[in-house]
């Protein structure tokens, strides 16, 4: 049979199908991968835009280069990335099998989608009796040389402080404590809360938390007050046109943690409470204010599931972004325009500042849904 880039496209590669290549005899394919290869075929926005109207009109007549990803791991990390890079002529293809994917790609979808995810729940132990571990596991991560987000960092340093004083290196005791010997605050409302979860905080201590948490919490405020500011708002404006939303908003703010989204990497990527207004009050639905930020994309997923979506992106970038900040120490990391990420009928663009933090992650609009807006 004779496979054109459309045929090919209508097939299996609108529907992100597994496909089982076979190739003709003395091809390029056949003796760079051998007789049979499993592999799902890669496109980038514009490409799968572009074949989206050339699959209109039943003139499957164009041969050329098709990219794709090796399934079974039977490539090499060079193969592998010659195939992601270069791909397969079309016409080296033989025959093709494969299976309908049950899940149809959702890229022309205007729903928001549903992520399968399984959530465990546990318990904190009584009297704060998962600080021990978890200070071990950041304690290893140090020892191991993999780098520490900067909330991560203070838990570190506070937990140090609170299970083994006497360990701590100069450079450790410089981060804890100023010139004048007063811990730094941030590293105080954590070691603080190590005694209060383990029920040995003084009254004196307990009220020195509470201001270190009542200063955090107007912190955070005037955070989002200014994030507020920039979408046409304010925080005092808000309240006073629509309270639930206020509340609620504040409420997300006050409860929110840095989040890691990369687990063992040397380098941390991570969302600390600017990234995380940034993205979702730009991006997200639930978090729009009005209408000032309309012409932004939002994610087409429900506000719980968007880091989950964005923890997953990661993961297929993780290899890349850990060689190129050994690499590049001090500078961006980008995925845009043909370089976006696919994931689930979507390419995402996003920026990773040197210092491991997200600056900015959106899903990219599609040709249909400028025609709209």
């Amino acid at each position: 049979m004779d496979y054109s880039i459309e045929k090919i496209y209508k097939l299996v590669g609108k529907d992100d199908c597994v496909a089982n290549l076979t190739f003709k005899k003395g091809s390029e394919a056949f003796s760079k991968y051998g007789d049979m290869l499993t592999v799902q075929f890669v496109y980038t926005q514009s490409e799968r835009e572009e074949l989206d109207k050339r699959i209109q009109n039943e003139n499957f007549s164009t041969h050329g280069r098709v990219r794709a990803k090796d399934l079974l791991s039977k490539l090499s990390e060079a193969e592998n990335k010659d195939l992601l890079e270069n791909g397969i002529e079309s016409q080296d293809i033989v025959d093709m099998f494969f299976l309908h994917n049950i899940h149809k790609n959702t890229f022309h979808n205007t729903e928001k989608k549903v992520l399968n995810k399984h959530i465990i729940e546990f318990e904190p132990q009584l009297k704060g009796g998962d600080l021990g571990w978890m200070y071990g596991f950041h304690n290893r991560l140090v020892e191991q040389g993999i780098k520490l987000s900067p909330h991560e960092r203070d838990f570190y340093l506070a937990g140090k402080l609170y299970f083994e004083p006497q360990n701590l290196t100069k450079q450790e005791r410089q981060e804890i404590f100023d010139e004048a010997g007063l811990m730094r605050a941030p590293i105080e409302m954590e070691f603080l809360d190590m005694k209060r979860m383990r029920e040995e905080i003084g009254k004196e201590e307990e009220q020195k938390l509470k201001i270190l948490k009542e200063h955090e919490a107007n912190k955070r405020l005037m955070i989002l007050d200014s994030y507020l500011k920039q979408a046409g708002s304010s925080f005092e404006k808000l309240f006073q046109e629509n309270l639930e939303q206020a509340t609620e908003l504040f409420m997300k703010v006050k409860i929110f943690n840095e989040k890691r989204l990369n687990v063992m990497g040397k380098y941390p990527i991570y969302m600390d409470i600017d990234s995380f207004l940034h993205i979702y009050m730009r991006h997200v639905e639930e978090f729009k204010v009005n209408q000032h930020f309309e012409h932004k994309d939002n994610f087409q997923w429900n506000e719980g599931d968007v880091f989950l979506v964005m923890e997953n992106i990661i993961r297929e970038i993780e290899d890349a972004y850990q060689k190129f900040r050994e690499e590049n120490p001090d500078s961006r990391y980008s995925k845009y325009g043909t370089q976006s990420i696919y994931f689930q009928g979507d390419y995402y663009t996003f920026h990773i500042d040197a210092n491991g933090r997200i600056s900015t992650f959106h899903k990219n609009r599609k040709e249909h849904e400028r025609t709209v807006k």
